[in-house]
């Protein structure tokens, strides 16, 4: 169905109809003329999408907002979040969740006056698909029952963490996790996996740094590395 009227708006013209800010006669000729209507529609569900997929483009990560809590950011990179925090809504609320997740976490264990243990948010510093190469550690049992992804790396002070995902070729759609944490000391150290509040297996990490979780339902985890001293959580893992 074509225009009602000889002077078809633009697409230009229509966006104004969209935000708000079209004129009353732009507004009484779409009222008028389906064509028109349907024009807009499809430019507003065009912009929602665009808008979608910009949402929080420029808003540092999860894992740089917890590393920002616990001062673990260079004075630069710090100093540009806490200016970021005056601006965003969004980040100032995701912070103070992780804050009180955070203060929640550290209410429920017990210290020894000498014997604190300091709490790390891992990062994720590369998570594309490919082989490991130099320089990319990955688990020792990696690429035993074939390659799929590449390793999951992230880092936490000092301490270095690779993970893969792979299927259990023991059971049926289920997923098996293998790690490999460099740069800590693994004596007594123990990986944690959590499913929303609850821990779904805890195993412990051999002397060599890895460790195995098998039989896995495919969902996002949180994965915490705990030892004497030290408490590592990866969070919003993707298993699967």
């Amino acid at each position: 169905m074509p225009c009602v009227s000889p002077l078809e708006p633009d697409d230009g013209e229509l966006l104004a109809y969209v935000d708000g800010e079209a004129g009353p006669d732009l507004v009484a000729h779409i009222d008028r003329c389906p064509h028109c209507r349907q024009r807009a529609a499809r430019l507003a569900r065009l912009q929602n999408r665009l808008t979608a997929g910009l949402y929080r483009m420029a808003c540092p990560t999860t894992e740089e907002l917890g590393e920002y809590h616990l001062g673990a950011l260079s004075p630069d990179r710090a100093a540009a979040v806490a200016r970021h925090l005056t601006e965003c809504p969004h980040c100032t609320r995701e912070l103070a969740q992780l804050q009180e997740y955070l203060g929640e976490l550290a209410s429920e264990l017990e210290f020894s006056p000498l014997e604190r243990v300091r709490v790390l948010v891992a990062q994720l510093v590369f998570g594309e698909q490919g082989v490991p190469g130099v320089g990319r550690p990955a688990p020792a049992y990696a690429g035993v029952r074939g390659e799929e992804e590449g390793p999951l790396l992230y880092h936490a002070d000092d301490a270095q963490i690779a993970l893969e995902v792979q299927d259990d070729a023991g059971q049926r759609d289920r997923k098996l996790l293998l790690g490999l944490v460099t740069g800590l000391e693994t004596r007594e150290l123990e990986a944690h996996l959590w499913l929303g509040d609850e821990r779904i297996i805890t195993v412990p990490v051999d002397e060599l740094g890895n460790f195995v979780i098998a039989g896995l339902v495919p969902g996002r985890y949180e994965l915490i590395l705990s030892g004497p001293a030290v408490e590592i959580h990866i969070q919003d893992l993707d298993v699967g």
